[in-house]
This record gives structure tokens, sequence and C-alpha cells, in this order.
């Protein structure tokens, strides 16, 4: 029996499962169990079919990643080790393969069909088709996240009879076809769909979310990956798309919210940059922040996602230029020197002061910064947060380590730590409590998609208006230029490019972006010729001992304090040469994995990418 068909037989045991709980937790339920537990009776009753599409929700929304982005330079986490991957060695379908898993989509076909005979009586027409509306946006959005990755896939739209294997062995529909039934699905949807949902319903797809998100599937069609040819056609259909998104999500009340790091922790409606996430409430719904917490007010684990130089460096300063280590002399960059940090003193504290005081406020809600305040109850009260190292035998001791005298034996490979997923006012044993919002698509990433398509479409000044607007939030002064922000150098379609490259790092970062914009631009030229994960660490100018007596109730904001500290760039933070990047540039989309190869397809290689050795071609 194929993998699909064993998927897709265990996919409807939700039926009766749900029956079961539901009725024995409420009492209040217009429900006539027929048969003890009959399936067929979910149709018949409106709040078990709300029970059916939620548990669809619960398998569909993403939550947060503790390795967002350590498959890039922007992060890294506390291993001595790079991936096989990142290194660029024993790379085969074996290593690299996706194998498919059609649970989701089974439970979508299936209830697809049975709505399609759930009388008025049962449900109103108008939330019948909200409900069909939902089932179709999530059957896009599952059939999207495997032809990102791989191409075409197989395009199963109807519920199969398991007994039938013939049936079952589906083979891969071109790419171009399953984008096509992805945008019937969701143009289905968003013509469905509510503007915006009640309170009742908050979190639930709208039609601003689902328009929003064809307009990032159409920006991902016409990127380099899926568009060889730049063809001009796909970045004005992307464009049309982003424009009529964001226009129409901010005519029914979404805006950019006023301050960046309120995003993560508003809840409600009061959130009005958040169009698909997932709400965490203590006890009801949490995560586990030890795996973004440094290891000494942590239960169990040191942070997996710590931000490197480039991840530093992707924010503008308060002025709009960029000290991003990429930026091209031409963009009047104030280019990190980093030899320049060892020899000149200057310099260094100049540097020093920038990171600690003068980045844009995005910078500060993101990354915690050594010396200053960190929203954790194990900092002891008048005290900072002393994240910066002291340069010890053979490599650096992190000064927390003397500050909470907890001699935690990791090394962290970073002074910043990450913020956006950390709930403030919790103690060490409750950093299991997390509630931050993790949202995986907000108003400031169609933005910034807007802006992308508009340039690739011809429209340089308007994408610098729409970076404008996110750099407007972000604080950034206005200064000259008929656009201001630091952004009329970026006038050209090279130069937009390139400020898209680091915006996006900055906007988006610790939200899972970097690894897909880097494959759909097909450019990990920049990687692979940094060689190593490279940080710059804020160290102590004393030793050891002289460390033990530092006055933790000093801020590195202060400029008197700052003399006792400096810049030290560290070009490999993990300390072995063979953690060098070289990750290939064979291998764009996936492989097929040897389950699903095995069990799906009959070892059949016309099924299996031509970057692995197949003759399937995912672009077309």
């Amino acid at each position: 029996m194929n993998n699909l068909n064993i998927i897709k037989k265990s996919g409807r045991k939700f039926l009766a499962l749900s029956v079961c709980v539901l009725a024995l937790s409420s009492c209040q339920l217009d429900y006539e169990n027929k048969s003890a537990i009959n399936p067929d009776n979910v149709w018949q009753n409106e709040t078990m079919i709300q029970a059916y599409l939620t548990d669809i929700y619960s398998g569909m929304v993403p939550g947060w990643s503790s390795t967002s982005d350590t498959d890039t330079d922007l992060t890294t986490d506390s291993n001595d080790s790079m991936s096989e991957w990142l290194r660029g060695v024993n790379i085969s379908a074996s290593s690299r393969g996706v194998n498919f898993d059609y649970g989701i989509i089974d439970k979508i076909n299936y209830l697809l069909e049975q709505m399609e005979t759930v009388p008025e009586s049962v449900m109103a027409l108008k939330d019948k088709d909200a409900v069909v509306a939902q089932a179709k946006f999530w059957r896009a959005y599952r059939y999207w996240s495997y032809v990102k990755d791989l191409g075409g896939v197989p395009l199963i739209l109807k519920s199969q009879d398991v007994n039938d294997l013939p049936s079952l062995m589906v083979k891969r529909s071109s790419t171009s076809d399953c984008m096509a039934q992805i945008l019937t699905d969701l143009d289905d949807a968003i013509q469905a769909l509510p503007d915006r949902w009640s309170s009742a319903d908050y979190g639930r797809i709208d039609k601003c979310a689902a328009m929003a998100f064809k307009g990032r599937v159409q920006m991902w069609y016409a990127s380099k990956l899926f568009n060889r040819s730049n063809d001009k056609g796909r970045w004005e259909t992307a464009y049309q798309t982003n424009k009529a998104a964001l226009e129409y999500a901010e005519k029914n009340g979404y805006k950019l919210m006023d301050k960046f790091g309120d995003i993560w922790l508003t809840k409600g409606k009061s959130n009005t940059e958040a169009l698909i996430f997932r709400h965490y409430k203590y006890p009801d719904s949490y995560y586990d922040m030890n795996q973004y917490l440094p290891e000494d007010i942590t239960h169990g684990w040191a942070c997996r996602q710590v931000p490197q130089t480039p991840q530093l460096l992707a924010f503008p300063l308060k002025d709009g230029s960029s000290m991003a280590i990429y930026e091209n002399e031409e963009y009047k960059s104030q280019k990190l020197d980093v030899n320049r940090l060892s020899t000149d003193a200057a310099y260094n504290a100049d540097i020093l002061n920038k990171l600690v005081n003068e980045m844009d406020s995005r910078f500060y809600d993101s990354y915690s910064v050594p010396g200053c305040d960190f929203p954790s109850l194990e900092i002891p009260a008048g005290q900072y947060f002393w994240t910066s190292y002291v340069k010890v035998t053979p490599f650096y001791k992190a000064m927390s380590n003397i500050q909470l005298e907890r001699n935690a034996g990791t090394t962290h490979y970073g002074s910043f730590f990450p913020l956006k997923a950390i709930t403030p006012g919790l103690n060490n044993a409750d950093s299991y409590k997390g509630e931050n919002n993790a949202i995986s698509l907000r108003l400031g990433e169609v933005y910034l998609n807007l802006a992308e398509c508009a340039a690739e479409a011809g429209h340089i000044n308007e994408a610098l208006g729409y970076v404008a607007a996110i750099r407007k939030r972000a604080g950034i002064d206005k200064g000259a230029g008929a656009i201001g922000y630091g952004l009329d150098v970026y006038n050209t379609i090279e130069g937009v490019r390139r400020l898209l490259y680091n915006e996006r790092a900055a906007e988006l970062s610790q939200e899972n972006f970097r690894y897909g914009d880097l494959r759909r631009w097909m450019n990990f030229g920049n990687i692979n010729a940094q060689k190593h994960y490279n940080n710059l660490y804020v160290v102590f100018n004393g030793d050891e001992e002289e460390a033990g007596k530092f006055d933790w109730t000093r801020t590195l904001e202060d400029a008197e304090t700052q003399k006792f500290f400096h810049i030290d760039f560290v070009p490999n933070v993990k300390q072995v040469e063979v953690s060098t990047f070289n990750i290939s540039t064979k291998h764009w989309f996936g492989a097929i994995g040897d389950k699903t190869m095995g069990a799906n397809f009959d070892n059949d290689m016309s099924q299996q990418n031509n970057e692995w050795g197949g003759s399937f071609d995912p672009l077309k």
C-alpha cells in the first residue's frame, strides 16, 4: 500500500475521535448519537463541522521556530558543528529528501465533499461558504508548502478509495498545473471569505489574509527560482496582486503597528498587523522559551538562534545609513571595516556606540544588547544583563556567567540575543510559559513583498516608498532626499535588490524567511564567501578577576561605561575549520524522499527532480 494511502486512511480518524471527544465534553450539543460513534453525524451538526475545521487549523498554523534562520549566515545555534548541508558534504536525495504527508489535504478534501450535502437547516449558506473558503485556503497553503520546495506534486482534490490501489498511485503534476490549482483555491477563498471576522472568530483566515498570501505566492513564482528568464509579466501580476492586498487590508482596518516590538505582544484586534498567526495563552497554549534564551537564564538549553554579524548589520542606523558588509560603496554605506576594529581604538569605540545607541528601533526590539535591560525576572533588581565577554584562554567566557554565578558551560557565539519570542516577566522556572504571538504573515511583510514586486515591474520610486513606510515606523530619520530615510541612493533596480537583501533580514528577523528568500533569489554566494559564522563580540577590557568586581548596575548605554569595553570581530565563532560554508548551488529544489519514491512512485526516476538524478523538471 503506498504512502499516500496510509496517510489518507488515517486522516479521517479525526471524525470518530472528534465526535467522541465533543460529545463527552459538552451536554449542550444538539446531537443524536445514533450508533455510539457515527462519523456521518458530524455533518448534521454545525458545532461539529466547526470543530473539524478547527482541527485543520491546529495542524496548519505555524508556531515559533527555535532554529529560525540557522540554515543561513544570519544566526547559529549553540552546537560546535555546522550542518552537512551548510558545509556541502554528503549531499544526496536520501539526506535532503522530502516525504509527502497528505494527512491535512485528505481532511480538507473530505470536508469539501461532505459540505456539498450539508443542508441550510444545519448551517446557513453564508456560514457554509465560509467553511468551504477556509478549507480551500488551507489546501492551497499546504500545496504551496510542497511546490515552493519541490516543484509539482501529486494533485489530489478528491477523496480516494483506499481499496482501489491503482487509483492511489498518483504521479506528480507539473508545477504550472499545481500553481493553477493553488491560485484557483485562493481565488475561491478570497471570493467567499469575510473582510474581517468578528471577535468571536478572531484568528480565522479572512479575505485580507488570503489576498496577502496570494501575493506572497505570486512573488515567489515571479522570482528567479521559478522565473529564470525574468519574465516581467509575472512580476507585474505579482505587483498588482500585492498592491490590491495592501490596499484592501488597510481599507479594512489593518495597519502597521505604531511600535515594532508590540507586534508580538499585543493580543486580539488591537494587533492591527497580524494576518496569519498562532495565539498563545498559558495554560491553554504555550511554548518553551529555553531555546531562545541565554543558557544562564533558562532551565535546560542555550539559545539556538544567536544573531551573527550579517544579521546585526542588516539593520540600518537611525540616519538610514548602513554598516552592512555586503553593501557596495556606490550606495554610500558606512560598511564595517573589520580589520580596522583591531587597529583603531577610536573607530572601535564608535562602532560599539553605534551598536548600543544608534541603530534603528527595530534592532533594539528584536535583539537584546549587553549591559542593557532584559525582560527576565532572573536578572537581579537594579542590574542590567551583561551578555558581554571576557577574553580567556583559549576563547571567551560570558560575563553573565560571572554576574549570575551560574557557570553555564555553553559558549553562546554572540553578545546579542533574540527577543521576538521572549515573553517578559518570567523567571527561570517559568520560562516554558511563552505566550508571544507567532506570526507567519503580517502587514510589514506585505509592504516588503510589494516593494520587491513593484521594483521588478519597473516602479522603482513606488517601491522605495513602501520601504520608506517601514523605516518611518522604525523611527529612522527622514533626512534629505525626495524619498528620505536613507533610501534615495537605492533608486535603481540593482539598488532596490541590494536594499531588500538587508531590509528583509532586518524587518523579518527570527520569522523564518531568510533561507526561502535566498533560494528564490538563487543567492548563496554571499554566505559561501564568508566561509564561517562570524560575529561581533562585546568584550571587557580587563581579565576575569577584574570582571568579578564589575558594577552590574552600570549600563553600556553610558559613554563612560563603554570605555571598559571594545568590539572583537570573531571570524569563526565555531573555532573549527571544518565548519566552513559551502552550500550547494546545484540543488535549488529539494529531492523527493526515499520513502515517497518507493511507496508512491515505485522508484520511478521520472518522478525525481532533475537536480537529483531524475528527469522531473520543476520549472515546467
